[in-house]
């Protein structure tokens, strides 16, 4: 994970009184235990399009959904999926004081938080068929090279706003299980059965 970026910090005073009533190295299996847990609950909120208060992300845009992706149109599933790289890039750090649930993804952050992205006025080649015998031109984009003809455009500055999609954080099910993964902990150490 980058240490710089977003930092969501939770403070629970619950949750670190008990952390605080193991010995040392039951301590650091239960921070380990909660770091993989966190991870998959994350994984879970991308999977079920919602943030940690529950509340789903807002649905893509038209434009995005009718973006294409290889031969077919992308679609309104699978947000922040399509490929993986976010949803599989969540992991935890974790020593025997502190747990970080994280990724180290360039756009992770404006995902979770959202925000404008300005884009400069350009100048872009794009690449398209012509068909000599119709005199046709294909307005559908091609890759350069399963092209016949090149133009140049002006594309104008323009903005691009990104909606909150909260993943991170914890909701009071992680809460829950949190305290759930301390307290076995704690039962196993005090049974004399710890790791």
């Amino acid at each position: 994970m980058a240490a710089e970026g977003i930092r969501i910090v939770v403070d629970d005073a619950v949750v670190m009184e008990a952390l605080l009533r193991l010995e040392q190295r039951d301590r650091s299996n239960a921070i380990n235990a909660i770091g993989a847990y966190l991870v998959t609950a994350t994984q879970q909120r991308f999977e079920r399009e919602q943030g940690p208060d529950g509340r789903p992300w807002q649905r893509l845009s038209p434009r995005t959904a009718n973006a294409r992706i290889g031969k077919t149109r992308r679609g309104y599933d699978h947000i922040l999926r399509v490929k993986n790289r976010l949803y599989s890039s969540v992991k935890y750090q974790a020593d025997a004081a502190s747990l970080a649930v994280g990724t180290n993804v360039d756009y992770a952050a404006i995902q979770q938080l959202g925000g404008t992205i300005k884009k400069p006025a350009r100048r872009q080649t794009i690449y398209q068929r012509y068909n000599p015998k119709t005199g046709d031109l294909d307005q559908r984009f091609v890759k350069r090279s399963r092209s016949n003809f090149a133009r140049h455009v002006d594309v104008a500055a323009h903005s691009i706003t990104i909606p909150a999609r909260p993943y991170l954080g914890i909701s009071d099910e992680d809460r829950a299980e949190i305290l759930e993964i301390v307290a076995d902990t704690e039962r196993r150490s005090l049974a004399g059965g710890g790791r």
